[in-house]
């Protein structure tokens, strides 16, 4: 099929000013970018002025965490606000590769029962999800919780030698079959003693296979209730990262980098420690729009209460000495800031504050939370006003911020107004954008395409140029995404879905040689 989308301002996805001009496009190719008025086209797109810019790529998402990937395949809600390729495999946990087919870590965001898992290499899990339709391009990192647990279990200790080179096998051929780099969550309890060593030694892997190292600091995650024990950690955390890249010399990016509150001046500081590293580090860091977190209920508890499996953190809340010690050590909680956003088999729930929950159950706010925890078996989620908007739009503004949702579908179709000022995270971009005109157009449309291919190693997608795929968006200045194609086909027309499931597996160059 040919389309020829005219009379547009082409923002390419490079930062360069807009241009008018007509694109052309033939099956999953853009073909051709001039004018071409008597060309024959099947199909013919009159932008009328609007912007034409490359389809975003979210390189935070947690669709596939949550299992939603598999559940709602067709991930309209990013698709309605121009996401074309959404990337997996998040905060150190992916669905590949699993040593011993088993999706132990996810069951604190999912049913994995509901999920047939026939695969235990990279390799074997591309080919088993091309054989599916989704709406968007999606692509993969290592999870380095889920190769680390299951190599040693739940057991928190410093891998021995033999161990980690076992580790980096794994990882140097993940990234050959087809995974775009590694995460890791220095927060999340079976990675939050990793030892510099061990992830030095990842590091390593990774850069030699050119690839992407995610990583959310140590002591300083936007999902970090626990502020007094971090205030004196958070710019040596940012400093072990950029000592990771130069040394390493790996590609890094800083995962969920918002600015918590009360962290503002500090943060800042991180902002131009990472300028002044620039010329020996390649960092970049993704940070989300909104002034909340959306943690797991679990996130509450003391680091040392969140470690071991799903079953063995549940049977600590029915200890009468665990839970004692478990209260002792809980935060201090504006209950007010905090609301349910799920609660399975309790979705009565959903809306309500922890103050509310506490209140109508005549429960202290400590003893509160934990009576949710039990409930809900620890499958809840809560929102967790903690970040700072104001020092966003500074952040912005950096050369090397991406703006990512670090969200899921589920999240973004979530019936309930808990989160729906939050939810449309490119919508409050651009909201950003011509409102309150805190970056150019031209800068926020890189900072979610053009970057966030460069950073995962993409060459055919986040710019518009010819023999690029043809993933692209029309958006106008006063009624945000009218037209959306992913791979040549048109998925999005007058702000109505088409029912079109065009999306493509993405792999990494390496796995293509």
């Amino acid at each position: 099929m040919t389309i020829l989308i005219k009379n547009i301002l082409l923002v390419d996805g490079t930062n360069k000013p807009a241009i008018k001009t007509d694109v052309l496009i033939k099956r999953d190719r853009i073909a051709a970018i001039g004018y071409f008025p008597t060309y024959k086209v099947d199909k013919i797109i009159d932008g009328m002025g609007a912007y034409l810019t490359p389809g975003f790529i979210d390189i935070n998402t947690n669709s596939d965490l949550y299992l939603n990937l598999f559940s709602n395949p067709s991930q309209k809600e990013y698709l309605m606000q121009g996401v074309t390729t959404i990337i997996g495999g998040q905060s150190g946990i992916s669905l590949a590769p699993l040593l011993y087919g088993s999706l132990d870590l996810n069951k604190f965001w999912a049913d994995v029962k509901k999920l047939n898992v026939n695969w235990h290499t990279v390799k074997e899990f591309v080919k088993n999800i091309k054989c599916k339709k989704f709406g968007v391009n999606f692509g993969t990192l290592v999870g380095y919780s889920t190769v680390r647990e299951a190599l040693i279990g739940n057991e928190f200790r410093d891998l021995t030698q033999k161990e980690l080179d076992v580790f980096d096998h794994i990882v140097d051929r993940a990234i050959k079959e087809g995974v775009f780099g590694v995460s890791l969550d220095l927060n999340f309890p079976l990675t939050s003693l990793a030892t510099y060593k061990e992830i030095k030694s990842i590091a390593e892997i990774i850069e030699k296979n050119k690839s992407l190292f995610s990583i959310k600091l140590r002591n300083a995650s936007d999902s970090t209730v626990y502020l007094k024990e971090i205030k004196e950690k958070y710019l040596s955390s940012v400093e072990e990262i950029v000592n990771l890249s130069k040394e390493t010399g790996v590609r890094t990016q800083i995962n969920n980098f918002s600015c918590l509150t009360g962290f503002e001046k500090d943060y800042k500081k991180s902002l131009d420690l990472i300028s002044d590293s620039l010329a020996t580090a390649d960092i970049c860091f993704n940070l989300h729009p909104y002034d909340i977190s959306v943690l797991p209920i679990f996130y509450f508890l003391p680091v040392w209460a969140q470690r071991g499996n799903f079953s063995e953190i549940l049977n600590n809340l029915k200890s009468k000495e665990l839970v004692a010690k478990i209260k002792k050590d809980l935060p201090l909680l504006k209950a007010d800031d905090i609301k349910i956003f799920q609660a399975p088999q309790h979705e009565y729930l959903v809306g309500k504050s922890l103050k509310d929950f506490c209140v109508n159950r005549e429960l202290s706010v400590k003893d509160g939370l934990l009576e949710l925890m039990q409930m809900t078996k620890l499958r809840a989620e809560l929102t967790y006003k903690n970040l700072s908007l104001k020092t966003l739009k500074v952040a912005l503004q950096h050369e090397r911020s991406i703006v990512s949702s670090s969200f899921s579908g589920f999240f973004m179709r979530h019936p309930s107004n808990v989160i729906s000022q939050y939810r449309q995270t490119f919508d409050k971009l651009f909201e950003l954008v011509f409102k309150e005109k805190v970056i150019p157009l031209e800068l926020a449309i890189k900072k979610i395409t053009g970057m966030p291919a460069k950073q995962l190693g993409i060459k055919d997608r986040g710019i518009i140029k010819v023999g690029n795929f043809a993933d692209l968006v029309i958006l106008r200045e006063s009624s945000g995404i009218e037209v959306v194609i992913v791979n040549g086909k048109v998925v999005i027309e007058n702000n109505e879905f088409k029912n079109n499931l065009s999306g493509e597996i993405l792999t990494h160059a390496l796995s293509k040689k």
